[in-house]
């Protein structure tokens, strides 16, 4: 047997790497996790999307020799296989070069170490040109005048990352009639958002064992965005559920959101919006600390509109990537079957939980809580239904007052509206959040007219009125707002 070298034909290679699947703000993040690995305090992203576009990336890490750089700008620089250290946020030593080289043709590399500047850049056209694998090195006079040396130059040790030349983003704003400038922009602000959400607990930098960074995008610092909100005082905080695979150890964290009413603008901004509270329920899974995948319960159960507030963080380390199916982009991951039932046990509990919370605004049929319901929660074997209340004070004074053809009339009436209750457009509608809110209907004039007229309802019907402005009080849509009836009380005398 003979053994025949097969070197790779360098721009077909490189071409075809490029369409690997990395988003813009995927590739950004890649970036950014050499720069956490790198022990960097601070990572600055500055870009320009007019006459020489250019995104860059620049942060104030341990930086490279010329001969470290020259390595990390290989092809392969690292096995997926060899051990990495603890806090190493690489996976196949591809990251660097294919995420940038998917956003450009033109990928430079500037880093200074022990007082030395170096650089070198892949350039997919003159790559094509010398029908090799060209690295481009540059001398400390080429240097001075790159993009990014300002940074170095006041910094000790630092490493910066620059695009340029966006083909394919030319190309679909060319094919769409785009503007580029706008949907450059556009794809920035996507991976601010992105780098908020992955990075949020290195941004908060509060855990044991994490190195707090800041994150700027031209000169504006970036804020966390924390899928579960562990600040807010109503978020539900579960018990750890630490499951051993052989020598290590993937910690489970569930946790359970406020309901919506509870939750400011803010929250819901960063929880992705209304309409992202449902779809973004289910396992978040962070390898070192960092978000790899998010809002997803991997088929072992369904979406669902009990399980909205559900979201179960769960801590991988990098030793175990191939257990996980951890793909090069570190975007994707597969729950290992050995532990599907540990998870299912979580889930089952933290559903249970999500339930709850989402049922506290309606009622236990079996529960007095002392006021009076436009609506009864009826359970009828197992099924729960919904009938207007016949007791309420002002029906009930109506179906008094009325003869016996009327009343039975609104009676038929009454059972028709009960009968014809939309439950499966409620339903629907509320699991896409588009429910109006009881902080909406909280219209002190309008309750007050409406109490009033109702008052004067009471009165044609020679009902006793301090007896029925008393009962106003216990009414389900006024006794959140004593202060209407009191004023109502205060016009006709009733202390």
């Amino acid at each position: 047997m003979k053994d025949k070298i097969v070197v790779p034909y360098a721009p077909i290679l490189v071409e075809s790497t490029r369409s690997v699947g990395y988003s813009f703000e995927a590739a950004v993040a890649d970036i950014i996790d050499n720069s956490i690995s790198a022990g960097a305090r601070e990572v600055n992203i500055t870009f320009d999307s007019t006459t020489s576009p250019f995104f860059c990336i620049a942060d104030d890490g341990c930086g490279m020799t010329a001969d470290e750089l020259e390595n990390a700008m290989r092809y392969g620089s690292q096995s997926s296989l060899e051990t990495r250290g603890k806090n190493d946020m690489g996976r196949f030593g591809l990251g660097m070069k294919m995420a940038s080289m998917s956003q450009c043709r033109k990928m430079t590399v500037i880093t200074k170490k022990s007082g030395i500047i170096s650089a070198a850049s892949w350039d997919l056209d003159h790559i094509i040109q010398k029908n090799n694998w060209a690295l481009k090195r540059f001398s400390e006079k080429e240097i001075k005048g790159m993009l990014g040396y300002d940074y170095l130059k006041d910094h000790d040790t630092g490493t910066v990352v620059v695009w340029q030349e966006f083909d394919y983003l030319r190309t679909e704003c060319s094919d769409s009639r785009r503007d580029f400038g706008t949907a450059f922009l556009e794809k920035v602000k996507a991976a601010r958002e992105h780098v908020a959400l992955v990075f949020h607990r290195f941004i908060r930098g509060n855990e044991p064992g994490i190195k707090k960074i800041r994150i700027f995008f031209n000169n504006d610092e970036v804020e966390g965005i924390d899928p579960f909100l562990e600040n807010h005082p109503a978020t539900q905080r579960l018990a750890d559920y630490p499951i051993p695979v052989g020598n290590e150890q993937i910690l489970v964290k569930p946790f359970i959101l406020p309901i919506i009413s509870k939750l400011r603008k803010k929250d819901i901004d960063a929880l992705g919006g209304k309409e992202s509270i449902r779809q973004r329920q289910g396992f978040y899974v962070y390898r070192n600390k960092r978000l790899i995948i998010w809002g997803t319960w991997f088929r072992i159960i369904s979406q669902s509109e009990v399980g909205k507030l559900a979201r179960i963080r769960v801590d991988i380390p990098n030793t175990l990537d191939t257990l996980w199916g951890i793909d090069v982009k570190k975007s994707k991951a597969n729950i290992p079957h050995m532990i599907r039932d540990k998870l299912r046990n979580v889930i089952e509990d933290a559903m249970g939980k999500s339930e709850k919370v989402i049922k506290y605004r309606g009622r236990n049929p079996k529960k007095d809580d002392g006021l009076i319901h436009t609506w009864d929660v009826c359970d009828d074997r197992g099924k729960i239904r919904y009938q207007i209340n016949r007791n309420m004070p002002s029906l009930k004074a109506l179906m008094n007052h009325l003869g016996e053809d009327e009343a039975d009339a609104l009676e038929n009436m009454l059972k028709m509206v009960e009968e014809e209750f939309p439950y499966h457009d409620v339903y629907y509608r509320m699991a896409k959040e588009k429910m109006i809110d009881d902080k909406d209907k909280d219209n002190e004039k309008e309750l007050y007219n409406r109490a009033l007229s109702m008052v004067h309802d009471m009165e044609s019907c020679g009902e006793d009125i301090p007896t029925f402005i008393e009962a106003m009080r216990h009414m389900e849509r006024f006794a959140k707002h004593p202060e209407v009836i009191n004023k109502i009380a205060e016009v006709y005398g009733d202390d």
